[in-house]
């Protein structure tokens, strides 16, 4: 028996010492490493409807400073098209400039990204998913 435990916490101890631990990314790196689409929508605190021609819209961030969106297939307006914008984090990774205006980071991790500005007494607050 005391064989079998001793065999069984050394294949533990070896299988945790093989794995690899990931490494911490910078929420650049975690905004910049997928594909963003629409998830949700708050005004005030209050869900908004996603449009379904909005469902399939998603942007992507590049190292580079710029932002790509794209109306997908299903768009709103027959005008739609891609779009080009520049956007900058702030030194300490808490807010998010896009085209000069400056937005809040509630929440950013590899697969989930939440933002919220004020307009006047308008709170926006807006998630999107990686995919």
């Amino acid at each position: 028996m005391k064989k079998s435990l001793f065999i069984a916490l050394t294949l533990f101890v070896f299988i945790l010492s093989s794995c690899k631990k990931d490494e911490a990314k910078s929420r650049s790196e975690m905004l910049t490493g997928a594909k963003w689409k629409l998830s949700s929508m708050k005004i005030n605190g209050v869900a908004e409807p996603i449009e379904d021609c909005s469902k399939d819209d998603f942007f992507i961030f590049t190292s580079g400073g710029t932002c790509t969106s794209n109306p997908g297939a299903n768009k709103c307006y027959s005008d739609e098209v891609v779009e080009t914008s520049t956007w900058s984090l702030s030194s300490d990774e808490k807010s998010i400039t896009i085209d000069g205006n400056t937005a809040t980071i509630v929440e950013l991790t590899q697969s989930r990204f939440t933002y919220s500005e004020g307009y006047d007494n308008i709170l926006v607050e807006v998630t999107m998913v990686a995919f």
